[in-house]
């Protein structure tokens, strides 16, 4: 397991040096009220960001710009930020870290908001490590938080402090609607939105939706094929050279929606097959192995250009055998048991083709047999075809 790290490494290593750092078009606005059209660098920020690097064209050098000297910043067709001091509530939903105080407990912060939706009415995301808060503003007032606080009641009972609902009920109300439909909105960001999507459009408002505008693919599905260069041995004897075998799968791959989509959590069940007979010290002996194969893992992108990018994965791989033994000439038989190891893999993407080289640590099928020590060793090389 020690060389797979070694190699994650390595691959880590060199993987970085060829991603694209990308900056692209977009501007802010300084504390004079200044409007600077720029190139920022599009981390896709997983959490609200202080400052922000950017350049004035795409070959200078770049520098930085922090939330002190800059009222507002945005990257065309992707994402918009505001600053603005406002009194927040930052009790956690962790029950580690939960009070008995069902009331919010405000205090002042200077912060990067994230505009979700832009008009009469404005929606703003507020992020950081575990916490996700929401904000808004109405004419004539300024950015408040939308209150939603979990708080115990007892040590059996977990209690909410909904007053978000009534803060939208009151304040974005269009008597076009027969129904308040604020009475059952969840603290969800998608729920959110289509809230306050609902409210300009009763009322004949424009507005945008930032979110609207940024388009991601966030499932992927591939039919993947290739071979596993595969050796077993037992006893401590030389047992069945490698063999090279076919596999066939499917790669479902859930993308996440930051950071300019580069991780990815991925499931790729597949079923294999190690058929062969060998003499070992003069004994016949047969190996009967199938198996469906099913790593669960992580997998991180390094963007090279729009369509070609180079992949690292780690992946916890469970193996279901089944109809699978160790024959020898005299009639013994061993059942061979499936064994869930750790796996590293690195490849690339090219539009929809896929290449990667996966390597697992070795796995004992005779685990069932005290007596037996065994070894499966296996490096993979997996092809996919994205169908979706």
């Amino acid at each position: 397991m020690k060389s797979l790290f070694t190699l994650l490494g390595i691959f880590i290593v060199v993987g970085s040096t060829v991603a694209q750092i990308k900056f692209e078009r977009a501007y802010f606005i300084d504390n004079q009220g200044k409007k600077t059209e720029c190139w920022i660098k599009n981390a896709d920020w997983r959490d609200n960001p202080n400052s922000f690097v950017y350049r004035f064209s795409e070959n200078e050098r770049s520098t930085s710009a922090s939330i002190e000297n800059v009222q507002e910043f945005g990257i065309h067709n992707f994402s918009k930020y505001v600053r603005a001091s406002v009194e927040i509530d930052r009790s956690s939903g962790d029950i580690s870290k939960m009070d008995y105080f069902g009331n919010a407990v405000f205090h002042t912060e200077q912060l990067f908001l994230k505009v979700l939706i832009e008009g009469e009415a404005s929606l703003y995301l507020y992020e950081d490590g575990d916490l996700r808060l929401f904000f808004f503003q109405v004419p004539g007032q300024g950015i408040r938080q939308l209150i939603y606080k979990k708080y115990i009641v007892d040590p059996n009972t977990i209690a909410s402090n909904v007053e978000f609902r009534e803060q939208l009920g009151t304040h974005l109300k269009c008597e076009r609607e027969r129904v308040d439909l604020s009475k059952n909105l969840n603290y969800y960001k998608s729920e959110l939105i289509k809230y306050f999507i609902a409210y300009h459009q009763c009322k004949g408002l424009s507005f945008t939706n930032y979110e609207a505008v940024v388009k991601r693919d966030l499932f992927n599905l591939r039919i993947t094929s290739g071979l596993g260069f595969s050796a077993f041995t037992f006893s401590g004897v030389d047992g069945f050279p490698q063999k090279i075998i076919p596999r066939i799968g499917l790669d479902a791959e859930l993308v996440l929606p930051f950071n300019k989509s580069k991780w990815a959590f991925f499931v790729e069940p597949n079923l294999q097959t190690f058929l062969a007979t060998e003499s070992i010290r003069g004994d016949l002996t047969a190996i009967n192995y199938r198996s469906l194969e099913l790593p669960l893992g992580l997998r991180h992108y390094f963007f090279v250009t729009e369509d070609l990018r180079f992949t690292l994965n780690a992946a916890y791989t469970f193996d279901f055998a089944f109809k699978s033994a160790l024959s020898l000439s005299d009639g013994s038989k061993y059942d061979l048991k499936g064994g869930n190891v750790f796996a590293l893999g690195a490849g690339m993407a090219y539009k929809k083709f896929s290449a990667e080289l996966r390597w697992y640590e070795n796995k004992d099928l005779l685990r069932l047999y005290p007596f037996l020590e065994s070894d499966l060793s296996k490096v993979g090389l997996v092809l996919g075809w994205k169908v979706r």
